[in-house]
């Protein structure tokens, strides 16, 4: 079998799932509204949470594909964005779920910087660079600023760090150009890949053991003319019927982080 028949048939797969989640979805959320028990709601957070894990294992099934994976082009939606706005509505989004997991996120972002870019990659490659800098630390900083002509994206934590070796495999240009998403490391690849599609950069440096990571992405500006801007939305959903900030932090919050919410 070719790589073109795998890749068709892993896709028919994530739909499959997915479908079969949102059913699973829709049916926890029923029974929560006719739940008081208190043991009853926990164990249906439980199943929330272990929906959301398995749409995150899917979501990256769909965005390898989408990253260009199986010799398909790349699907970039370029639009002209407020990436400030993004960052701040995003970031003020994940600092809420990331509260539950014990961990404090400052952002930074100035008043308004447009760039042409793909909202849904740009939201990505930051949720993938937050959630590892979370993984670290009790602290992590998301800081937006325009060095020049291009936007510059920061995530730093006050973890451990990375020694030498593991730095330079995780961010080296000489790793694959598409993300497989069955690898460790993959969130890494996937913001790289994301950086790379919109001619931008990735790099990351560790000031010591002990002293945390700082990773930097890098993308232009790009804004020309006559571009319509479009307002990012506060939060996207996944097709499960979740935020896919939630999805993204899945494997880091607490039981505590699902169950009812007001969609």
């Amino acid at each position: 079998m070719d790589r073109a028949s795998i890749d068709q048939g892993a896709a028919r797969t994530a739909a499959e799932l997915r479908l079969q989640l949102a059913q699973m979805t829709a049916a926890t959320q029923m029974l929560e509204q006719r739940t008081a028990d208190e043991k009853s709601k926990r164990y249906l957070a439980a199943m929330e949470q272990s929906i959301c894990r398995m749409l995150r294992v899917v979501g990256r099934l769909e965005l390898s594909a989408r990253l260009g994976e199986g010799g398909e082009p790349p699907r970039l939606e370029s639009e002209l964005i407020d990436l400030a706005q993004l960052t701040r509505s995003l970031g003020e989004r994940l600092g809420e779920l990331l509260a539950y997991a014990g961990v404090e996120l400052t952002v930074s972002a100035p008043e308004w910087m447009g760039a042409l870019a793909d909202e849904g990659l740009i939201r990505q490659m930051l949720m993938e660079l937050v959630s590892n800098a979370a993984k670290a630390g009790g602290h992590v900083a998301l800081t937006l600023a325009q060095h020049g002509q291009r936007a510059v994206f920061t995530v730093e934590d006050d973890g451990p760090g990375v020694g030498p070796e593991l730095l330079s495999r995780l961010f080296s240009s000489a790793e694959e150009s598409v993300p497989d998403w069955r690898k460790a490391g993959v969130g890494v690849a996937i913001a790289r890949r994301v950086a790379d599609l919109h001619s931008g950069a990735l790099v990351a440096e560790c000031a010591g053991e002990g002293k945390g990571l700082r990773v930097v992405a890098s993308i232009p500006l790009g804004t020309p003319g006559g571009g319509v801007l479009k307002t990012p939305s506060a939060l996207s959903w996944d097709r499960g019927g979740f935020d896919e900030e939630l999805i993204a932090l899945s494997v880091l919050l607490p039981v505590e982080a699902f169950g009812p919410r007001d969609n």
